[in-house]
């Protein structure tokens, strides 16, 4: 191509002018990149806890006491996720050289909720997202931290539509195979064994025609933790985690056992092999037990504390 003489004087002219303001016309653009899919669903969900930290405390103060405690828990969750980025001038996004964000002021998706049924319905929608969020994650980090908020989040789903008379979510039910390589688990499900042995071997003393069903408990508890082990090689090798013998006392009631599972559940979720198959594990037995009145932490699986309720038998 030939530059005619006019065209020619101009580039020469604007090539001083570019080199002056540091700019090189063969340079890569000097843009921020736009935040990757990880930092977008990061940013997804804090909006979203940030939403149920504000708009569910008021239904919390309108009588829901699941409501109060979604509220407390979203708050924990947002900080735990880093917070909600906010661009320039307002937060430490990139900008335009005119001083104009370079990415738009990020939009909540949830709220205000006006009615009980809009503060469930984006629990409904939202929930099973951040829980398929902790089943795709790739670091051990993400999977733990998505795995709280989900078993946390359906909890608080669940308490929330059982305040307000709405159908709550469906419990999933124990999963027939499990794919853990968490010692943790398939101990706390042996340890959960042991003390169902104890407790319908009381029943059956005291004539308790329950005993038969804390028998098939139990076998169910052992044979789990069986086949968690055996899938793994570890039977009857030094990894074997499983022990001679518990303290039935440890794990008193059936409700114990539901919240020392769920919680096992949801530690082992990052060393899993079939993160679906704990996560309904974990589920099962966490619904199990928050019906019965138990309260876990806001990020079970990142903190040291386990559940608590002082009407329970774990508190």
């Amino acid at each position: 191509m030939t530059l005619t003489r006019t065209a020619a004087v101009a580039l020469a002219l604007a090539l001083p002018l570019l080199a002056g303001c540091g700019l090189r016309i063969d340079a890569p653009d000097p843009s921020p990149p736009p935040p990757s899919p990880a930092e977008a669903l990061r940013q997804r969900e804090a909006l979203r806890s940030a939403a149920f930290a504000d708009g569910a405390a008021t239904w919390g103060v309108a009588g829901s006491p699941s409501a109060e405690r979604l509220a407390v828990n979203a708050s924990l969750h947002l900080d735990a996720l880093g917070g909600v980025w906010e661009p320039w001038p307002d937060g430490d996004g990139p900008a335009e050289p005119d001083g104009l964000p370079l990415y738009p002021a990020p939009a909540p998706e949830f709220g205000p909720f006006e009615t009980s049924d809009d503060l469930v319905d984006a629990l409904a929608q939202s929930t099973p997202e951040v829980c398929e969020a902790a089943l795709d994650a790739t670091e051990p980090e993400a999977v733990s931290l998505y795995s709280a908020i989900c078993f946390s989040r359906t909890l608080d789903w669940d308490g929330v539509s059982r305040d307000f008379g709405i159908i709550p979510p469906e419990v999933p039910a124990v999963p027939e195979t499990v794919g853990s390589q968490d010692p943790g688990l398939i101990l706390t499900l042996d340890a959960a064994a042991w003390a169902t042995d104890f407790q319908a071997a009381a029943a059956r003393a005291a004539e308790d025609e329950g005993w038969q069903g804390l028998e098939a408990t139990a076998r169910g508890y052992r044979d789990l933790a069986l086949a968690i082990t055996s899938a793994n090689g570890w039977t009857g090798t030094e990894q074997d985690p499983r022990l001679p013998s518990y303290d039935p006392n440890a794990l008193p009631d059936q409700t114990a056992i539901a919240a020392a599972i769920a919680e096992a559940a949801v530690l082992a979720l990052p060393n899993s092999t079939n993160r679906e198959s704990v996560l309904d594990l974990a589920l099962h037995y966490g619904l199990t037990a928050s019906r019965q009145g138990v309260q876990f932490d806001a990020l079970t699986g990142l903190e040291e504390s386990g559940p608590t309720d002082e009407s329970s038998p774990t508190g």
